[in-house]
């Protein structure tokens, strides 16, 4: 049987997971504790701010990246003071920071961040750390993303080989590696390298991470969106994926628009143009909101060049103009020059 048989029946046998839902609810009260405690000893600023930066972290699973910002943020001015700057909990918080803003396509404010954070690493604990490569292998995210793509592959090759030397083959922490490479040859058309990589992904995760039917199906829908040959099927498994994010995240999360988007460019590809152009649109009024505005988001200036596309398939000319041209404006913003 095909993996596209397996991954369909796998999403259907993972538990669901409600602890995601509980500890986000939780994080409030840490957050009123870490207001409370600013003016204690710093021993316990400490740990509420270290409890912060978990709350943080679930935060941004959960797609909330600007309160997560802030609950890194707050966290860190706290840790720095009680701690100091090169204390492991401080380096490794700027380091959540640094995660956000690439999802917020901050890639300017992502790398320096993730810069400073790997200079204290390297000097306090080393390269062959696993905080230091996991810092590393997000610079390598933002050199991919700001299409920087030969460094990026030369950084996060070289994260993948010491984890292989440090954890061995089959440590989870080497599958977020694996997809990320897979993420850089698929940006650059390179879709049978990337498929290689995400079901690589794909099977370690399966393995480790059972019981989160989110990064399971966020692995499988990798697999699925570097092939090109069958639209058809690739959206009955986008159908198995979306059940899952549906039941585990909120209707307006990160991961969902972005399944849309996929679903959209298969529709597209079986030129259902109405079935496109909806599910785009869904993609966009879902970043819109994600990212307070979507002005400045890498994944609205995708949807908007998908959108034009598809209007200019449409021989609707000067609506696919219109859109391409706020993909244009975004990307002028956010990228590099000659990018």
């Amino acid at each position: 049987m095909n993996l596209s048989y397996h991954i369909s029946c796998d999403l259907f046998h993972f538990s669901n997971t409600l602890a995601l839902v509980l500890i986000s609810k939780a994080m409030d009260y840490h957050q009123k504790a870490l207001n409370i405690q600013k003016s204690s000893s710093g021993v316990y600023k400490a740990m509420t701010a270290e409890t912060c930066v978990l709350m943080g972290m679930v935060k941004s699973k959960m797609g909330e990246f600007k309160r997560a910002l802030n609950l890194y943020e707050d966290s860190l001015l706290v840790l720095k003071n009680s701690l100091g700057e090169d204390h492991s909990s401080s380096w490794k918080t700027m380091a959540q920071i640094g995660s956000v803003h690439f999802e917020l396509s901050n890639y300017d404010k992502a790398m320096a961040i993730l810069l400073e954070a790997e200079r204290w690493q390297l000097a306090s604990a080393g390269e062959e750390n696993r905080d230091t490569l996991e810092t590393q292998a997000l610079i390598g995210r933002v050199l991919s993303a700001t299409g920087k793509y030969e460094e990026a592959m030369e950084k996060l090759r070289g994260v993948f080989d010491r984890q292989n030397v440090l954890f061995g083959s089959k440590h989870p922490t080497i599958a977020d590696t694996l997809s990320y490479i897979g993420e850089c040859f698929l940006v650059q058309g390179m879709a049978t390298e990337a498929r290689g990589q995400f079901v690589n992904c794909y099977n370690m995760r399966k393995h480790f991470f059972a019981v989160d039917q989110i990064q399971v199906a966020e692995s499988m829908v990798d697999v699925i969106r570097a092939r090109n040959d069958r639209p058809d099927r690739d959206l009955k498994i986008y159908g198995n994926a979306e059940e899952i994010y549906k039941e585990n995240l909120p209707d307006d999360h990160v991961l969902i628009g972005r399944l849309c988007v996929y679903e959209g460019d298969s529709y597209a590809e079986l030129h259902k143009w109405t079935e496109a152009i909806e599910k785009y649109e869904q993609a966009k009024t879902i970043f819109h909101k994600v990212f307070n505005g979507g002005e400045l988001a890498s994944d609205s200036a995708l949807v908007a060049v998908n959108i034009g596309k598809v209007l200019s398939r449409k021989c609707d000319y000067d609506a696919a103009k219109t859109s391409i041209a706020t993909a244009l404006d975004i990307y002028q913003k956010i990228l590099p020059e000659g990018q």
